[in-house]
């Protein structure tokens, strides 16, 4: 038992290793992450890869920027209003339809349906303690928001019409939070959406603790991950699945890549229990924003980043430094968003 346990990352995230799919590697290109040019040096956590074309990106100082040409041009559709707020979020639906969602207080959702020309607020609360993490949505009218605990309860917003209004989970409902925990809005994804009901919140602090639902967030379930925790720096920054069942999330320590130590982790159970990836396959440090792409796994951080190919024996590098990572529903493209306004899109070399 012991030992699959042990094989269990290698089956999931490198496939059966035959040599056949050993001879197709060495004819494969090598992905990187080709920089473009956003026009802006905003902080960029927000990210939502729509389709090859279209993406919308989010920041500090109100910045919102998007792109319907691939990442050629990046259009600057910040919300003037709102040039104080961090906006840590963003979910796109096509190239004219946008929902930014803040970080801190006031705790603002806005919405545009004009490509960024003009923007509706939807949600608007000042109450103390109000801190959103993340958002995302089942479709393009079910969504989900989540923030850190008041009153020991984690904050849950839901919406059923696309983002127009937005409803509290009763706070009978809401999953219960250690003292000190809360998640990291990171990158936007410690809280991810899975096929048509599934929804998971990864949180850091005292315990790594990770909240999961199947229905819709309506009731939580808990467990807890074995990603690095203990420190309020420290926990699950990130989550992403290949299928119903099999999905990964990483993390660490945010100070830094050399106080990180396990950083990765796996399910085969559609999240309820969760096993460390070995110390030889993980990435090689803090690790804010996690996709997988195809065959690759796509892990970016702060200081470093890197990918996994199923066959291959370990994580390599990628140039560049990313807070966040998104891919496309259909699988045909991929962006990665960081400091400074830089983004890039996925790109592969012999």
């Amino acid at each position: 038992m012991k030992r699959l346990i042990y094989l269990l990352p290698v089956l999931f995230l490198l496939g059966c290793g035959s040599s056949e799919k050993k001879e197709e590697e060495s004819k494969v290109l090598t992905p990187y992450w080709q920089a473009q040019n956003s026009g802006s040096k905003a902080s960029l956590r927000g990210l939502n890869a729509v389709t090859e074309n279209v993406a919308w990106a989010s920041g500090t100082k109100g910045t919102v920027l998007r792109t319907i040409d691939g990442g050629e041009t990046w259009e600057d559709v910040s919300i003037a209003e709102a040039d104080t707020i961090d906006f840590r979020d963003i979910q796109g639906f096509d190239a004219n339809t946008a929902i930014a969602l803040s970080a801190g207080l006031p705790a603002v959702i806005y919405k545009t349906t004009d490509g960024g020309q003009s923007w509706q607020q939807k949600y608007l609360s000042m109450k103390e303690g109000t801190f959103y993490d993340a958002m995302d949505f089942w479709d393009d009218q079910n969504g989900i928001i989540f923030g850190d605990a008041i009153d020991s309860r984690l904050l849950i917003l839901k919406t059923k019409d696309g983002g127009e209004t937005w409803q509290e989970l009763p706070f009978e409902q809401r999953p219960i939070a250690k003292e000190g925990q809360g998640g990291f809005a990171a990158s936007g994804t410690c809280l991810i959406t899975n096929g048509n009901s599934d929804v998971y919140i990864g949180l850091g602090g005292e315990e790594a603790s990770l909240f999961y639902s199947y229905d819709r967030g309506e009731t939580w379930e808990k467990t807890i991950t074995p990603l690095q925790s203990g420190e309020s720096t420290a926990g699950i920054f990130s989550i992403a699945f290949k299928n119903e069942n099999e999905g990964l999330m990483v993390g660490g320590d945010y100070r830094g890549d050399s106080l990180t130590r396990i950083n990765s982790a796996y399910t085969l159970d559609r999240g309820k229990s969760w096993f460390p990836v070995m110390a030889s396959l993980k990435p090689q440090g803090y690790r804010s924003g996690v996709a997988i792409f195809n065959d690759l796994v796509l892990a970016v951080g702060r200081e470093s980043c890197d990918y996994f190919r199923e066959g291959m024996e370990g994580y390599a590098p990628m140039e560049g430094k990313y807070y966040s990572v998104s891919v496309t529903k259909d699988n045909k493209a991929a962006y990665a968003s960081g400091p400074g306004g830089s983004v890039a899109k996925l790109a592969f070399k012999e």
